[in-house]
């Protein structure tokens, strides 16, 4: 059984429902949180393993007893109650950070968030950085003014700013212009983990492709079910550059090594 949000629209229904290659019972959640549990409680029972399509439908999953939850589409899993196991939106950290550390010659990096949404992935970051050689410098944002504040002094110092995923500050239009006119200013490029940054005028987006996240949530499910919280790095990684945004700071999609 799938549970999914309302409207979802990152194609990870199609890609799970494919991964699952058998006939698979999609729930859509309406918004009302108790009515959506009741009945997930109910249409449950006898499944092994559900799986849970953003944050909220991992949620939702965690009422139904006796099963175990594969979530795909949560940004950071400690901002959900759940246990099980959730398939990142990040791709490994590694190869984030081999690609990092050779194509974009960094040997520093920002990375914006934050803390009460993405501290834990930030810490993850940092961790990851200094297993490659690459310093990560936290840029916290808790309000618009640290938004202002911050950016500028912080491009003075890396290589490259990181954004992430599902944050207040990389969800707000006016805040990525602003981030993304500094960055331009500064020649220096910004990198997303959602393509749809690149249009928005991120300079690139290191992406899991929703096939590989979907498989990797259809081979998780044939595990013993976690304890706690179990995060799963895919190993594919997408690099979608935009070439607009690539130019203006005097770069290309062919130098930045765009895939799409």
């Amino acid at each position: 059984m799938v549970v999914k949000p309302r409207g979802e629209s990152f194609g990870l229904t199609e890609a799970l429902v494919r991964a699952l290659a058998g006939e698979t019972r999609l729930v859509e959640l309406t918004g009302d949180d108790l009515a959506d549990g009741s009945r997930l409680v109910r249409e449950a029972k006898g499944q092994k393993v559900l799986f849970a399509i953003g944050p909220k439908s991992a949620e939702v999953a965690g009422e139904a007893r006796g099963t175990s939850v594969v979530s795909v589409g949560v940004a950071n899993p400690a901002q959900v109650r759940t246990p099980g196991t959730y398939i990142s939106f990040y791709p490994r950290l590694d190869k984030v950070f081999e690609y990092l550390r050779g194509t974009l010659k960094a040997k520093s990096v920002g990375f914006v968030f934050t803390p009460a949404r993405n501290r834990e992935i930030a810490l993850a970051f940092v961790k990851a950085g200094e297993a490659a050689g690459v310093a990560v410098v936290p840029v916290t944002i808790g309000s618009t003014g640290d938004l202002y504040r911050s950016i500028k002094p912080a491009l003075g110092k890396v290589d490259a700013l990181l954004l992430a995923i599902g944050d207040p500050v990389t969800t707000s239009r006016e805040s990525v212009e602003y981030i993304v006119e500094q960055a331009e200013a500064a020649k220096k490029p910004t990198v997303g983990f959602l393509e749809g940054l690149t249009r928005e005028g991120v300079t690139l987006a290191l992406v899991v492709p929703p096939a590989a996240m979907a498989k990797a949530a259809a081979e998780a499910a044939e595990l013993p079910p976690a304890v706690g919280k179990k995060r799963i790095e895919v190993d594919q990684m997408q690099v979608v550059v935009s070439r607009k945004a690539a130019e203006a700071i005097g770069s290309s999609p062919e130098a930045l090594g765009a895939q799409r």
